[in-house]
């Protein structure tokens, strides 16, 4: 067999075999770079948290404050990672966040350090999520989330959380902290095509987060001698390229 014809061959033949993974790496290539990130993830639909105003801190509470409302609240030992100031529903709470019993947790503490807001309510969760809206819009459900499949749109969280869905926009679900009524994600329509696309282009079919596995690498690979032998193929044709007879003397 010679060398181009060898070259042909392999490259007629991992291209068939890899057409259907070339066009998913090209389309859901051309998918990402068309729409910004902020967009798909729905950033654009709900409003960020309010700034604090420094008038309204007159009653502020002590860190040690705060500690006993926790103390209280937990009625056993915690730890605390961090510590901040937040504005939600027009009022400013201690936001504490740590480990109880190893487990993570989030609470709001109001900001006099009295005491540490309770769970949120179905009706509360959905306020909190219609609340958040750049654009009014009725809730058409809303969901105690406590256990998700390897592929959920909300993979990776910390659970139980709300989920708060809207028709519109964009069929858009809110998922919300119980304890903080903080938004943890959001997931549109376009969210759900690119996280389609995100597993083509990854090829993990099961998690879609695994970017270092071995089918892909060996479809990398295959993808890479089609394009090289391509390219050899293109040079050995190519009259440019070709060896020019010497001229007889």
């Amino acid at each position: 067999m010679t060398f181009k014809k060898f070259f042909r061959k392999a490259h007629r033949w991992l291209g068939l075999l890899m057409a259907l993974q070339i066009i998913a790496w090209m389309a859901s290539g051309l998918w990402f770079s068309i729409f910004p990130i902020e967009t798909i993830r729905g950033e654009h639909l709900t409003r960020p948290l309010e700034g604090l105003d420094l008038d309204r801190l007159d009653e502020l509470a002590a860190p040690a404050e705060v500690q006993q409302a926790l103390d209280s609240h937990f009625e056993g030992s915690w730890t605390v990672s961090s510590l901040e100031l937040i504005r939600l529903d027009d009022r400013v709470h201690w936001r504490v966040s740590g480990q109880h019993r190893e487990q993570p947790f989030n609470r709001l503490v109001q900001a006099d350090g009295r005491q540490v807001l309770p769970m949120l309510s179905a009706t509360a969760a959905e306020q909190q999520a219609r609340a958040r809206l750049v654009t009014p819009a009725k809730a058409r459900a809303v969901e105690w989330v406590k256990a998700i499949e390897p592929d959920s749109e909300i993979r990776g969280r910390d659970l139980p959380v709300w989920k708060v869905s809207f028709e519109e926009p964009e069929s858009l679900n809110l998922y919300l902290d119980p304890w903080t009524g903080e938004i943890l994600a959001r997931r549109t329509a376009r969210w759900r095509i690119f996280d389609f696309f995100w597993m083509l282009h990854i090829m993990d079919f099961e998690t879609r987060e695994d970017f270092n596995h071995l089918l892909l690498q060996i479809a990398a690979v295959l993808g890479l001698v089609i394009a090289l032998s391509g390219v050899i193929l293109w040079a050995v044709t190519t009259r440019a390229f070709r060896r020019r007879p010497r001229p007889v003397a």
